[in-house]
């Protein structure tokens, strides 16, 4: 910790030293540029773009004994990938190589770009090697909401008709994908957050982050409620088509409230959740004139209850985009009161 006197110049402008020690350890030189961001402490922090530290190897340690259960080991394993470790390192002590060995098959089953590099009698490294073109967060958030909207379609292609049970398996199956996509989007998230530089570059905020993590989860939970619709659904030897419409209402809400959140559009946000208000109605109207049959077939109001639940993970989504509209309208009035406070220094030098 560094204490040093604030000097004024001018009427405006104020000017604080350096740490002669943090200009060396960071190669500061005369003339080179720094970027000053204000962190929403408003405390401030310094550093040189071309001084950041590129992605390097990161090795993530596990130490693995007997009072680790192969569940543990995976949790371990998933930590360190979602942390941003380049390599996971497993060593092992009074464990049978077995139980290491399901639990690293079970951590790749679960996460993408996860393979074993090296290994011996008491050790295994895992490394991680993201496909090219899955590099990009925006794309992953993409992805994740066509692949679980694409499950609910498929799911409602069943109820009318138009497929057989087959489907119902594979969107179960697919439902690992959309887990797996989730996971590697925290990954690069916590990756960009850990370089302010490259925070800057990609123009991302630290509530951009809290939303988007939010967002992430809904997309992912949305997903699951595929998985608890078709696991129901088996259950039936006859699907419930008084649904479709309530089920297509709410999948389209949360498509478009899904579209308002990457674009960051208030007005298409505010219209999702007028649609919702007519939603519930609709389920309200179903539940009351179905009351005997939901009663008797619990499956069937499982099946509502989540398809219920995908409208309130649609209004959420909604209430988040209007919340980062007020923050970064909030911040471009910031942006330019100073950029108004800066002329006017400059006037006055």
């Amino acid at each position: 910790m560094y204490r040093r006197r604030v000097q004024r110049i001018g009427k405006s402008t104020y000017i604080v030293s350096l740490p002669n020690s943090w200009a060396r350890e960071i190669g500061l030189e005369p003339k080179m540029s720094v970027v000053m961001e204000v962190l929403p402490d408003l405390s401030l922090r310094i550093y040189v773009p071309s001084k950041q530290s590129k992605s390097s190897i990161v090795e993530h340690f596990v130490s693995i004994d007997s009072s680790l259960s192969e569940e543990d080991i995976v949790r371990e394993i998933i930590g360190g990938y979602v942390a941003g470790a380049s390599t996971v390192k497993i060593v092992y002590k009074g464990v049978k190589r077995e139980v290491v060995e399901r639990a690293v098959n079970t951590a790749k089953e679960k996460l993408i770009g996860l393979e074993v590099i090296d290994e011996d009698t008491s050790s295994i490294v895992l490394q991680v090697v993201v496909d090219p073109n899955l590099s990009s967060l925006n794309g992953v958030m993409k992805r994740m909401i066509r692949l679980s909207v694409s499950m609910h379609e498929d799911i409602i292609s069943y109820i009318m008709g138009s497929t057989d049970k087959a489907i119902l398996e594979a969107v179960i199956a697919r439902d690992n994908l959309v887990d797996k996509l989730y996971l590697l989007a925290l990954r690069q998230l916590i990756t960009i957050l850990r370089d302010p530089y490259e925070m800057g570059k990609r123009g991302l905020r630290y509530y951009d982050a809290i939303y988007m993590t939010m967002f992430l989860k809904s997309v992912e939970r949305v997903g699951d409620h595929g998985v608890n619709i078709s696991n129901s659904l088996l259950l039936l030897d006859t699907p419930p088509t008084f649904i479709v419409d309530l089920y297509r209402g709410a999948i389209d809400a949360f498509r478009n409230v899904c579209e308002s959140f990457i674009l960051v559009d208030k007005d298409m946000a505010a219209e999702a959740v007028k649609n919702v208000d007519k939603l519930r109605s609709v389920e309200e109207d179903i539940r009351r004139r179905y009351r005997e049959e939901l009663a008797s077939k619990t499956a069937m109001t499982r099946i509502l209850d989540a398809i219920s639940r995908i409208v309130a993970r649609s209004v959420d989504i909604a209430e988040e985009v209007i919340d980062i509209y007020a923050l970064k309208k909030m911040d471009k009035l910031k942006l330019a009161e100073s950029g108004e406070e800066e002329a006017e220094q400059a006037k006055q030098l």
